[in-house]
């Protein structure tokens, strides 16, 4: 965003909520990878000890959620776009193809009405992967409807004309989710405007050509984005029935977008992958502040989101209430944030899974491979130098802080793999290569 410092871009409207609002800083995605991470945005509880605790897991069926809390108050609940948090493998319509693996082409299946996570009106899909002419379920119906021209532009067509004949006399707490900016990459020819060659990049970008350009369609990606959140909000100011509307934007995860010679990734515990924007915007309510500190993640958004409607926070929710720092009263912010990987699919040898923590200053992580990796983000903030071999006694400093957390959110393993885990001493033979592999070089990072 060109309000956060991105020199490339230019996002009038992300800016416009921001300096009208709070803009966090240091937000994270605590499980940098969709569904978990989605699973955590409206549960409020950590991908390891929540309802949904891993990709192509399902939101559980009586889990409680930010919609059932709401509509128990007496709000109307609706959700516009990518769900990812329902896949039944055998739920696809007449027709249609099965898919019993996940496939980069997208997945037809519907969402079950119990996997909605308490969403009544429901205009949605599982994942498409297609920025282009996508499909999503109107409601009840077992067949999609088509998503004609460019996905985001069309999801933004529906939640208007929603708004606009919208009569209840309930308030609402709606959802547009868009899958752009992901892959694959693509974006409508008016946003292209990039040329690869002339991009600043960041000190880890690895430079190569593909890479140049996939990053220049991902910057047009966001700005068609940010045109699209300009019409809804220029929508939403003619509408009486939502003067007094609260807009939060966030994304679930992150991208490497080229660093460390990675693109269409998000799965490591890298700034890149975990850092996200999250913008909150409420005239009136939320003094105009511009960029915020504080340590928020995405376990913080129900808990805030429901403090800023003055609904109780339930017992059971595992993140921070933001929403006195948003309104200007006093509050003490998290010390850290506990990041994760869990359930990742295995579909290449350096896919695992971590657990690990960022402070203001500091990012650990433990890999299931024993690994460990430690970055000092004042010194080195592209982290690009691993300390976990060079500092050991504030690498065990953190592993036991790092410890300490888990404990708190009933982590069920990795407590034991920290403590009592044994590292692989075998070269692994990778099959897609045919050659012999020791485990610390599927990690790309731990030779830093």
């Amino acid at each position: 965003m060109s309000h956060a410092g991105d020199l490339n871009i230019r996002t009038p409207w992300m800016d416009r909520l921001a300096h009208e609002g709070a803009s966090f800083q240091r937000a994270y995605a605590n499980c940098p990878v969709c569904t978990p991470s989605r699973g955590m945005i409206f549960s409020g509880r950590h991908a390891h000890s929540g309802p949904v605790t891993g990709f192509f897991d399902v939101f559980k069926p009586a889990a409680p959620s930010t919609a059932t809390v709401l509509r128990e108050v007496g709000y109307r609940t609706a959700y516009f776009g990518k769900w990812h948090c329902g896949v039944v493998w055998n739920q696809a319509p007449p027709g249609k193809k099965l898919c019993f693996q996940y496939s980069l082409e997208g997945e037809p299946h519907r969402t079950p009405e119990h996997l909605r996570a308490g969403f009544e009106d429901w205009f949605a899909f599982e994942l498409n992967n297609h920025p282009f002419d996508g499909q999503y379920y109107h409601q009840f119906e077992l067949s999609p409807r088509p998503l004609p021209g460019y996905q985001t532009d069309a999801l933004t067509d529906l939640v208007i004309d929603y708004l606009t004949h919208y009569d209840r006399a309930e308030p609402l707490f709606l959802v547009l989710s868009v899958e752009p900016p992901h892959f694959p990459l693509a974006a409508p020819k008016q946003f292209q405007r990039f040329d690869p060659a002339t991009l600043q990049v960041r000190p880890n970008f690895i430079e190569a050509p593909h890479l140049r350009e996939q990053l220049a369609m991902y910057y047009a990606m966001i700005e068609n984005l940010d045109w699209n959140i300009g019409r809804l909000r220029k929508a939403v100011a003619k509408l009486p029935q939502f003067a007094n509307t609260l807009s939060v934007y966030f994304s679930d995860h992150g991208e490497y977008a080229g660093s460390f010679g990675l693109v269409e990734r998000k799965e490591h515990p890298h700034e890149e992958s975990v850092r996200i924007p999250a913008i909150f915007h409420w005239p009136s309510h939320i003094p105009a502040r511009g960029s915020v500190d504080g340590l928020f993640s995405l376990v913080d958004l129900m808990a805030t989101t429901l403090g800023l409607a003055e609904v109780p926070v339930p017992v059971w929710n595992q993140g921070t209430n933001f929403a006195p720092h948003l309104l200007g009263k006093p509050f003490t912010a998290p010390a850290a944030v506990l990041l994760e990987m869990a359930g990742i699919p295995r579909w290449r040898l350096d896919y695992s899974d971590w657990r690990g923590l960022v402070t203001d200053r500091y990012k650990y992580a433990y890999y299931d491979t024993g690994e460990e990796l430690l970055f000092d983000l004042r010194e080195d903030p592209f982290e690009l130098h691993n300390l976990a071999m060079s500092a050991p006694e504030r690498c065990r400093e953190f592993r036991e802080r790092l410890l300490r957390l888990l404990a708190e959110t009933r982590e069920p393993f990795f407590d034991v793999l920290i403590q009592h885990g044994v590292r692989p001493a075998e070269p692994i033979l990778d099959a897609a290569t045919g050659k012999a592999r020791r485990i610390m070089e599927l990690n790309p990072f731990y030779k830093l």
